[in-house]
Formats: structure tokens, C-alpha cells, sequence
């Protein structure tokens, strides 16, 4: 566990780094408002709704969280000296963060997060604001150590949740109640957010299927996709299993899916673009078009949220940095037979590819 003083010279770290790259992008301001660079920049983590929260970076003056008066306790628990402005309910907060902003008309947001009514009420306002989403996320790509131990420590917990599933796990089984335990498991252990998608069979064809009520029978693939958030930085893994004895496709897809995961781990080095690590998928699952088809990219980065750019999917040239933390996820999915798909956490060093998970990858095979 970090300690308070080390924590707050990270925040202000990365704050700092924020402010300077605002500067040279001639931005007066930046108003980060989704939930993720909030914590990120300050700490703080709120219950947001419809209520406004913001951190406010200034180029030139002092920062500042705006909250909502009924966050005033957990705002004041924020583990920054970051100055604190609340607001009560007689307020929507745009007129405290106005003030907050005082001459500062070019303001840097969170374009795919600031809705359209704030946004028009800011420019109404007289304030010029830019898409600057990238700004924060260019800091939030490559993890410190700090981050990195989070995320090893939440595969480590998703990898026993993995591990549990597949030992109680037995034919006959009902997948909505499987996807119910393990989430209630994961939340015992303190899990803050938890996606659980164990698909039996034809269900798992689907890669974001949706749990039913089917029951799992002799024959089906079981793909089991868990991921789940933990001191604030998510952990996914997914690993894959047959009841009873594979058949001959769930083998031969598992191989090549196994196949394309090396070949996509090795790719996943300092500089190379980030559509590389996803070419080098697709050079081993689409020479097998009679297993399956590939329907998605490589992966994804992953941190204080679960989906993170850069993307591993064939348009981004993005390079890949030390210090990014990326989902590495090959699968081949067959309509009314299931999928394969292997996904491990993957941490860029300049010494190559290191995976953060350790739980292993053959094939399950549960009994009845």
C-alpha cells in the first residue's frame, strides 16, 4: 500500500505533466470530468450522476476538484492538497467552475465526456473550448509502477475467481447462476466493478454475448471472460474449457488461438505501431477461416478503465510506449459451435512484453 505523502507527490506529478502539455498546446485551462481522470489527477473517486464533477488544471494558478456539497466528505478525504470548491443543490456547479476560471477562456475538455448542454452553457459563456481528451489519456497510457502493481494485483484476483469458476464448474449448470457467483466472489474481495461473461457452447460464438439461462451440456466450449476493478485499476483475463473431452475443433482453434496470443505478446514492443500487434494476430487466424472467424482486434489498453486507448485494431498507427498496459485477446468464434478466445494483461518494457497474469493457459476440461 503507497503511502499518503507518496501518493500526493504522484498526483501533483501527473497534474504537473498535464498543465505542461496544456501549455504548449496553448490551452489556459483543462477540465477533466470523467470518473477515471479524475481519480487519476486527484485521488478522488465520487458517485457521479447527474450532478457535475471536475478538476480544473490551470496553466498558470492554482488546481481545483469541484464537487457536489453532499461529496464535501469524500472530497476533503482525497489523498491531494488540491484546493476543494463544492456546490449545494440550489446550483448545477457551472457557475463555481466559471469562477474557478477566471480569465481563462481556452479551455481544454473531455470531448467524449463533457455532454452537449454543459458544453453549450460553457461556450454561451464565452469560453473556447477544444477537444483535449488526448491530453490526459497521453499520461494515463504508460503506467508508473504504482499503477502497474494495481493491475497485477486485480489479474491476480480475477486469475482465483478464473480458477474457482472452472473447479466448481459442472455440466448441468445454469449460466446465469455461474456468472452470478462469481461476480458475488469478486465483490467479497473487494472488487469495485466486476464484468463476468462466461458463455457456454453456441453462446460463446458471440464475444459480448449475452448470459441466458442455458444450461451447460456435454460437448460445449465454455469461454470464461472475467474482469473486474480493484483500488481503482481493472484486471481481464479470459480462458477457455470444454465439458467433457474436447472435440478435434475446440483443440485445433485453441492451438491457433494460442498461436496468434504468442505471436501478438511478441509484437507488443516499444515503438512498433499498435495495428502491428493486431497484424500479427490475423497472420495466423485468418489462414484458418474453416475454424472461425476473427471478429475483433488484438486487444486493448487497460488501467482506470477497462477500455483505454490505444486500441489494437488495424487503423491505429499509435506506437506502442513503455509503460502502456495492453489486453492481448486473439479469438475465433463459429456460429452454432462457440469461441476461443485467450486474453492476458500485458505490460510494455523496454527489455520486451511482460505479462502481468501467471494463470496458465491450456484447455479446461470439466466433468460431470
Amino acid at each position: 500500500m503507497i503511502h499518503a505523502p507518496a501518493l500526493e507527490s504522484i498526483l501533483e506529478g501527473r497534474r504537473q505533466r498535464l498543465r505542461q502539455i496544456a501549455a504548449e498546446r496553448g490551452l489556459e485551462a483543462v477540465v477533466m470530468t470523467s470518473d477515471a481522470s479524475i481519480a487519476y489527477l486527484t485521488g478522488f473517486s465520487g458517485l457521479q450522476f447527474e450532478r457535475l464533477f471536475a478538476v480544473v488544471v490551470m496553466t498558470v494558478g492554482s488546481d481545483v476538484i469541484i464537487a457536489p456539497k453532499l461529496e464535501e466528505q469524500a472530497v476533503s478525504a482525497a489523498p491531494t492538497t488540491i484546493d476543494r470548491i463544492t456546490y449545494g443543490p440550489e446550483s448545477n456547479g457551472l457557475a463555481e467552475l466559471g469562477a474557478t476560471l477566471g480569465n481563462a477562456r481556452r479551455l481544454g475538455v473531455e470531448e467524449d465526456h463533457l455532454n452537449f448542454s454543459r458544453a453549450n452553457a460553457l461556450s454561451s459563456a464565452g469560453f473556447h473550448l477544444v477537444g483535449a481528451g488526448s491530453l490526459v489519456m497521453e499520461l494515463r497510457a504508460q503506467k508508473d509502477e504504482h499503477e502497474v502493481e494495481r493491475i497485477r494485483q486485480a489479474c491476480y484476483v480475477v486469475e482465483q475467481a478464473l480458477e474457482r469458476a472452472f473447479g466448481e464448474l459442472r455440466i448441468g449448470d445454469v449460466e446465469q447462476d455461474v456468472n452470478r457467483r462469481v461476480e458475488h466472489w469478486l465483490r467479497d474481495q473487494g472488487a469495485t466493478d466486476v464484468h463476468a461473461l462466461i458463455l457456454f457452447g453456441p453462446n460463446s460464438a458471440n464475444p459480448h454475448g449475452h448470459v441466458g439461462a442455458g444450461s451447460l451440456a456435454a460437448g460445449d466450449v465454455i469461454c470464461a471472460d472475467l474482469s473486474t476493478c480493484i483500488e481503482g485499476y481493472w484486471g481481464d483475463l479470459t480462458r477457455c474449457g470444454t465439458a467433457g473431452p474436447p472435440s478435434a475443433w475446440a483443440l485445433e482453434t485453441w492451438g491457433a488461438v494460442l498461436k496468434a496470443q504468442a505471436a501478438a505478446i511478441g509484437a507488443t514492443k516499444v515503438g512498433v505501431p499498435a495495428n502491428a500487434i493486431d497484424a500479427a494476430q490475423r497472420q495466423i487466424l485468418e489462414t484458418v477461416p474453416q475454424l472461425g472467424r476473427c471478429l475483433h482486434g488484438a486487444g486493448h489498453a487497460i488501467g482506470r478503465d477497462i477500455h483505454e486507448p490505444p486500441y489494437l485494431v488495424p487503423r491505429t498507427e499509435t506506437p506502442v510506449a513503455a509503460g502502456m498496459v495492453f489486453t492481448i485477446e486473439p479469438g475465433l468464434y463459429q456460429s452454432g459451435v462457440g469461441g476461443i478466445r485467450l486474453e492476458d494483461d500485458v505490460l510494455v518494457t523496454e527489455g520486451g512484453p511482460v505479462t502481468l497474469s501467471t494463470l496458465p493457459l491450456g484447455l479446461r476440461v470439466v466433468h460431470s
